[in-house]
């Protein structure tokens, strides 16, 4: 049995079959022992437009520079958003962060607008976020922007040294349902499931974000991405 098995396999490598065999396994991610059926990658920014992208609040924070997109900060906290919505996903990007001191995140099934205490529509980008930044070691956990706080609980917040300042960085994040897992440079850092943020953000935009300082005079480039792409799955 062993030997009849071993001479289909070594059929399958040398037919022309194979590459198709190969290119099916492809669409299928093995997750935590799960299964989920994925579509083919879309590219987000491949270095030539920010086509597909809106800037939050008409501001200039970010730019297309050298084939990057690039952030550096205002006084206030902006976006660079994502025209089409995603619900379940894999999200793949490169991000090289300037600053020590400098905060920035990717905002993941992120809301447009709500309403403020007053039941009045305001423009507010609102929703999970990736963190990245100023302190390194939190980066890849899950923020709440617009909730006063971490999805993510305090005891999970475990300090790492995955996240390079002043190098690039390749981030990895898998949401399906409720859970969002977060890999930095290959390496897990966050596995969340968390029922209330999926219940209210089950679908949305993404988002890149440079966050606001105090004296941004002092301050040019920030924040650098590239190599931005994402498929949609399905389990």
């Amino acid at each position: 049995m062993l030997h009849r098995v071993g001479c289909h396999l070594v059929w399958l490598r040398n037919s022309r079959l194979a590459s198709f065999w190969i290119a099916l396994m492809a669409f299928t991610l093995i997750v935590s022992g799960g299964s989920l059926q994925a579509a083919d990658w879309q590219v987000l920014f491949d270095g030539t437009s920010l086509e597909g992208w809106t800037r939050s609040q008409d501001n200039d924070q970010f730019a297309l520079e050298d084939s990057l997109i690039v952030g550096s900060s205002s006084g206030q906290t902006r976006f660079l958003y994502t025209e089409k919505e995603f619900a379940d996903f894999e999200l793949e990007f490169d991000v090289m962060l300037h600053d020590t001191d400098f905060n920035s995140g990717v905002q993941i099934r992120t809301s447009l607008s709500r309403l403020n205490d007053k039941g009045e529509s305001r423009f507010s980008v609102h929703g999970p976020q990736v963190d990245l930044g100023k302190s390194p070691g939190r980066s890849g956990y899950i923020y709440g922007q617009g909730n006063r706080g971490w999805f993510t609980p305090k005891e999970a917040l475990k300090s790492h040294d995955l996240m390079k300042n002043g190098q690039w960085n390749k981030v990895r994040v898998l949401a399906v349902g409720p859970r969002i897992q977060t890999w930095i440079n290959g390496e897990i850092v966050s596995d969340l499931v968390n029922q209330e943020a999926y219940k209210k953000y089950p679908r949305g935009v993404v988002a890149l974000q440079v966050h606001g300082v105090k004296n941004p005079e002092e301050k040019v480039r920030h924040v650098s991405f590239r190599n931005i792409r994402i498929r949609e799955v399905k389990q």
